[in-house]
């Protein structure tokens, strides 16, 4: 429920006036949803309630609200970071052992993304060489015992990742 109140939160403090309707849309929240988080927000003084008129309402963020919204923010920011570096340093281990291992270290690509310059940007940093495979096709095509893959795409089933020893 956190989640999704600093979600509106985002969302008032980014826009001028906000309906509820609008707010529903871009969170992709019921309208009743909307509705019972903002008086929850207004309940604990993060979001002022002024009726404009008998049809319209405005909904202004306290300053409790904003800094609420910044310290959900900040906690978001510190799992996301906490989770950059744990995934660089699991890429760092494994690359450490089985280069130490002799084994040649193949990168499987399906996509860039920023876990995919995470790892490259690891080995390179660690100037450990490896092989960027970008199909299945090629993937079946090495023959090498003494190998390891590195990927992170629910593309391979398991059954590939025994047959062709994968590590995930």
């Amino acid at each position: 429920m956190d989640e999704k109140i600093t979600d509106v939160l985002a969302i008032l403090d980014r826009e001028d006036s906000p309906s509820q309707r609008e707010i529903a849309k871009q969170t992709g929240f019921s309208v009743g949803l909307v509705n019972t988080l903002i008086k929850k927000c207004a309940k604990k003084g993060l979001v002022k309630i002024e009726r404009l008129n008998s049809r319209n309402i405005k909904y202004i963020l306290t300053p409790e609200g904003i800094k609420e919204k910044t310290q959900k923010t900040i906690d978001y920011i510190k799992q996301s970071y906490q989770a950059i570096q744990q995934l660089q340093n699991r890429v760092t281990e494994l690359a450490l052992k089985h280069s130490a291992e002799g084994k040649k270290i193949y990168v499987y690509k399906t996509k860039s993304d920023e876990i995919f310059d995470l790892v490259i940007n690891t080995l390179n940093g660690l100037n450990i060489k490896y092989e960027i495979i970008d199909n299945k096709e090629k993937l079946k095509k090495i023959n090498n015992k003494n190998k390891a893959i590195y990927y992170w795409d629910s593309e391979i089933e398991l059954k590939d990742i025994k047959k062709y020893n994968i590590i995930k």
